[in-house]
C-alpha cells in the first residue's frame, strides 16, 4: 500500500510539474520561455517532490551498479553524470551575434545561444536565467599562445557520439577552453585548471592527453578542447 501511495504522489508531482513549466516538444516553442507565476500557491506539491527526490538518491545509494535518473547523462568515457545546473544572472546581450555575458559572483563569461532556443530580443540584463549543462571528456590539449588571456570558443556540433540519453532541447556543441593550468592528478585522472567560469575540474580519458597534462606546470595557460550539452532557459 504505501509504494502504491509513493507512485500515485509521484504521478501527481510529474503532472504538477508539467503543467508549471508548459513542457512542448515542438521545436518552434523557444526554451527560454517561462512562466513562474504558475508556481504561486503550489508549495506544498513542490514540498512533496523533494521529498520524492530524497527517497529516490537513497534508493540509488543502495544500488549494486550506476543508476541512470533523468537528470543524468552517460558520457563517453566517464560513465554516468549528474547534468550541472547554474543559476546565473545575465550581465550583457548581443541579441544580433546571440551572444549573452553571464554572472555568477564576481565571475563572468560569456555564452553563445544556439538559434534553437528563440529570440534573445525578450532577455535583459538583470534576468535570471538557468543554465544546464555536461561536459564530455577533452579530446585535445596544447599550450596556449603566449599572452593568452582565460576565453572560450564554441563551435556548433551537428552530432556527437560524447552523450546517451540527453533530455530533450540540449544542443551538443564543442568548445575550446582558454585556462590556466593548476594541476593534474594521475591517480584520478582529473585536470584542474582555471577558465572563464572559475576554478573546473574534469576527467581525461585519452592516455596520451594525460601525458601532455603531466608535462604541464602550474600556471601555464593551455586550450582545452571538450564537447558540451547544454540547455538555456529563463528563469
Amino acid at each position: 500500500m504505501q509504494r502504491l501511495d509513493l507512485a500515485f504522489s509521484l504521478g501527481l508531482a510529474k503532472s504538477s510539474v508539467r503543467d508549471c513549466l508548459d513542457l512542448q516538444t515542438e521545436s518552434q516553442k523557444p526554451a527560454i520561455d517561462f512562466r513562474p507565476d504558475c508556481f504561486e500557491g503550489k508549495r506544498p506539491m513542490l514540498k512533496k517532490i523533494s521529498v520524492i527526490a530524497t527517497v529516490s538518491l537513497a534508493l540509488a545509494g543502495c544500488a549494486t551498479t550506476p543508476t541512470v535518473t533523468s537528470q543524468t547523462v552517460i558520457v563517453a568515457g566517464v560513465g554516468p553524470v549528474e547534468i550541472e545546473r547554474l543559476d546565473v544572472e545575465v550581465a550583457a546581450v548581443d541579441p544580433a551575434r546571440r551572444r549573452v555575458v553571464i554572472k555568477q559572483g564576481r565571475q563572468t563569461w560569456p555564452v553563445a545561444v544556439p538559434e534553437v532556443f528563440g529570440s534573445l530580443e525578450n532577455l535583459r540584463p538583470g534576468d535570471r536565467v538557468e543554465v544546464r549543462r555536461v561536459e564530455g571528456v577533452i579530446l585535445d590539449v596544447k599550450r596556449a599562445r603566449k599572452g593568452a588571456k582565460p576565453a572560450i570558443i564554441y563551435t556548433e556540433a551537428a552530432a556527437d557520439n560524447s552523450f546517451q540519453n540527453l533530455p530533450e532541447r540540449f544542443v551538443v556543441r564543442s568548445l575550446t577552453v582558454t585556462a590556466r593550468f593548476e594541476s593534474f592528478d594521475p591517480a584520478t585522472n582529473i585536470v584542474s585548471y582555471v577558465g572563464p567560469a572559475g576554478p573546473r575540474t574534469h576527467v581525461v580519458a585519452d592516455p596520451d592527453i594525460q601525458n601532455q597534462l603531466g608535462r604541464l606546470k602550474r600556471g601555464d595557460m593551455v586550450e582545452l578542447s571538450f564537447a558540451e550539452a547544454f540547455l538555456l532557459q529563463k528563469i
